[in-house]
């Protein structure tokens, strides 16, 4: 049990390592072309935005699972950069949508962009692995997600 536990509690300091290191990459935001620092919260919020044109404040919650207030806060940082403005659907007045500015659009290609040197890398890392490597890297992280949606529940 002794060396199942160095195991468990090497996998947990990699995990911390791993958040670290991608949270100092993207401390103080990230430009993505448009001389604005975005944070990842916002830039993938602005993909979000740039694969549903015309979504709604709360659909586009409901896809990043925040709440709508918070949503809303980002939306008006965002429009404030001139990255996203809002618009009314054709056919129903009522509901406001989101969309890309000019730059919004700017910043969407760029992060696209920089998905697919991610991916550039990976597959060079990993090669004729690559697909097995990803399968079984989604698996532990969902597995992941999960343990650790265990442990706030014995947190209350």
């Amino acid at each position: 049990m002794n060396e199942f536990r160095e195991s468990y509690e090497t996998m947990q300091h990699a995990l911390l390592e791993l958040v670290d290191t991608v949270n100092a990459h993207h401390r103080g935001g990230v430009d993505f072309g448009t001389g604005h620092r975005l944070h990842p919260a916002e830039i993938h919020t602005i993909a979000t935005i740039g694969d549903e044109p015309q979504i709604t404040v709360t659909q586009l919650a409901e896809r990043l699972s925040v709440s709508k207030p918070t949503i809303s806060e980002r939306i008006g940082k965002l429009m404030k950069k001139g990255l996203v403005e809002k618009g009314i659907k054709p056919y129903d007045a009522k509901a406001v949508t989101l969309l890309l500015t000019k730059t919004g659009w700017t910043a969407y290609t760029h992060h696209e962009a920089h998905h697919d040197k991610m991916f550039d890398v990976f597959v060079s890392q990993y090669g004729e692995k690559s697909e097995i490597m990803a399968q079984k890297l989604s698996q532990a992280l969902h597995e992941m997600q999960n343990l650790a949606e265990l442990f706030d529940c014995h947190n209350d």
